[in-house]
């Protein structure tokens, strides 16, 4: 899996300055079109929910003016209810003869007719007696004998009547479909048992049945909507039938699912668009539910329109951009290729290659800096020529003054034989001493040698200042077994031990200088501690010697800067040092060094002489 991811990491990066462009704008390009189609389906959304809200209120408020209409045709009925000359006439006329029956019935008829005519929507109210005889004022026809009852002959035996008997309350009887004179007529009913008051005991006088026109339900839904709406609302009883429809021979018809509500309409052709949507409201009181069905295509026509306007400019704005992005990529791409080709002409020798610089951008600064560039080589070509020839010249001439190293070697070495010959064998092995010092300091001075042979050279060294300095000092140096073949470079250790002996010990009597070398306690590491009881550091000074990457100046380079920076030039951040000194006291001095495997990687030959350059400063 991460070769993959390396594998695509790296085509991108391999990819021609045109496809990078052309697909770095793609990758943003990709993000901005994705998050501008999120937005517009969230604004959507959000409308649409918003929209559907606005309707559930609407239907809210339908709910609420049905409530306060049938509360106006539930006060006529108790209006009726409390009627003393109705209850009383009602109680007589079942006792009186014909004459007073038909007097009776011509009072309460006009009565009747004053709550008909008092309310708007009222189309009949009838007073049905358990006995089967009723008296019916109809508003429309205006008549108690032609009313919407006519084609029935026992009122007793219809559904509003059957609904409201042995109920105490106020019933609400859902829209029905009334049969007179070969007319269908939608009516909603409100009926109530009649009772005196005064003589309970009697029982039920009469039931009232109040028939009201559907169409005051249909002008409660649908009253402010405009015919152009491409919206309808319309109500269904607990039963799912419907109670209320501007098409009347709709009524009654059953749905028991929202699914059904949507094929109804649909089924209607009321609607231009097929993307339909519905929702409801429940009454509380009536358990009725509101519907209300719309055209979303309709609804949404506007936000569609400028949604596809968005879209029109959104993709003529990505073909413009591919464009000018097009355009772009030419420009800078053809300078590109020339400034190629002309560094592939430089490849092939061609020195006299130079660019046109036409313009003031970047791209002309790299035309600049190549021209520029191209006229520098040529210098330098010539420069280097003449150091060279220079160089070779002045090589001859040290070769034919350089002193030869066996010369010097022999001529100690016959220096040495004289003073054996005269017995001064102090001054011979001091002679002795020196010509090990040079053979092994001259020799390469940077490369690694073995820690026993570095010993052996540190006891003829400091042999060399005890005889110098009368012996005033003794020297001590131990070296473990274990790390007797470990290799260090040369003359590592040598400019502590000088510094010890010519800053610590010198005109002092009874010093102490001891070396110890072995493994530290990290795996890999060397040990090296010079210890001296001389004259010791200051605080200030031992604190800056402590320091890491510290610029030396070239006088402080000779002393210890000398130590500490071939310790970082040979071992990098692995090498480590610690001065602890105290003035009157001595002077310890630690080094930490990794152990070099075979497999390190020598030094360049570079590095090689600017190690042998520091050694030998």
């Amino acid at each position: 899996m991460g070769k993959n991811r390396k594998s695509i990491r790296q085509r991108y990066k391999d990819l021609s300055f045109k496809k990078f462009f052309i697909v770095s704008l793609c990758l943003f390009l990709f993000p901005a079109l994705l998050l501008q189609i999120v937005y517009i389906r969230v604004s959507i959304s959000q409308m649409n929910n918003h929209l559907n809200e606005q309707i559930l209120q609407n239907l809210q408020q339908v709910s609420e003016k049905f409530t306060l209409k049938l509360e106006s045709y539930e006060d006529t009925v108790y209006q009726i209810y409390s009627d003393k000359e109705i209850i009383r006439n009602l109680e007589q006329y079942h006792q009186a003869d014909n004459a007073k029956q038909a007097y009776l019935f011509y009072v309460i008829n006009e009565r009747l007719k004053q709550f008909v005519e008092s309310k708007k929507g009222i189309r009949s109210i009838s007073l049905i007696c358990p006995t089967g005889e009723s008296i019916t004022y109809d508003g429309q026809s205006g008549s108690s004998l032609d009313n919407i009852w006519r084609d029935y002959e026992d009122l007793r035996l219809t559904v509003p009547y059957q609904e409201t008997r042995g109920r105490s309350e106020i019933v609400l009887i859902p829209t029905r479909n009334i049969s007179t004179g070969g007319k269908i007529e939608s009516l909603f009913f409100l009926g109530k048992e009649l009772y005196n008051t005064e003589n309970l005991e009697k029982g039920v006088i009469a039931i009232l049945i109040i028939g009201i026109e559907q169409k005051e339900l249909d002008n409660i839904c649908n009253g402010t909507l405009d015919s152009q709406s491409q919206s309808i609302n319309f109500i269904t009883d607990t039963y799912g039938y419907v109670c209320s429809f501007p098409d009347e021979k709709q009524i009654r018809k059953k749905m028991t699912v929202q699914e059904d509500v949507l094929e109804f309409i649909r089924s209607q052709n009321m609607f231009e668009g097929k993307n339909l949507f519905s929702n409801y409201y429940e009454d509380e009181e009536t358990g009725w539910l509101f519907h209300n069905v719309y055209d979303q295509d309709y609804m949404m026509r506007d936000i569609n329109m400028l949604q596809a306007i968005y879209w029109i400019l959104l993709a003529a704005d990505v073909l413009a951009v591919f464009l000018i992005i097009n355009s772009t990529n030419r420009y800078y791409v053809d300078y590109l290729k020339k400034i190629i080709e002309g560094i592939r002409e430089v490849d092939q020798g061609n020195m006299d290659v130079r660019l046109v610089v036409d313009r003031q951008n970047e791209l002309g600064q790299i035309g600049e800096n190549f021209n520029h560039m191209m006229d520098r080589v040529e210098a330098l070509i010539g420069e280097v020529t003449e150091i060279s020839e220079k160089k070779k010249q002045a090589e001859i001439k040290a070769l034919e003054s350089q002193i030869n190293p066996h010369f010097l070697y022999n001529t100690l070495d016959a220096i040495n034989w004289m003073a054996v010959r005269k017995d001064e064998f102090e001054i011979s092995k001091m002679i002795s001493n020196l010509g090990i010092i040079l053979r092994y300091s001259t020799n390469q001075s940077n490369e690694e040698v073995e820690i026993a042979k570095a010993q052996d050279w540190l006891k003829a060294y400091v042999s060399l200042y005890q005889l110098r300095y009368g012996h005033s000092f003794e020297f001590e140096i131990y070296v473990e077994q274990e790390v007797r073949h470990v290799k260090i470079h040369k003359l590592l250790i040598q400019p502590i031990v000088e510094n010890a002996i010519i800053h610590g010990l010198k005109d002092m009597e009874g010093g102490l200088l001891r070396v110890d070398i072995g493994y530290a306690e990290q795996p890999e590491r060397i040990h090296v501690i010079v210890e001296d009881n001389g004259s010791g550091m200051s605080k200030e000074t031992v604190e800056f010697y402590n320091q890491r990457n510290v610029e030396w100046s070239n006088s402080e380079k000779i002393g210890m800067a000398n130590i500490f920076e071939r310790i970082q030039l040979y071992y990098g951040d692995k090498g480590e040092w610690h001065i602890s000194s105290m003035e009157g006291l001595g002077t310890i001095m630690e080094l930490l060094l990794p152990v070099k495997k075979e497999k390190d990687s020598p030094l360049s030959e570079d590095g090689r002489k600017n190690i042998e350059e520091k050694v030998i400063g």
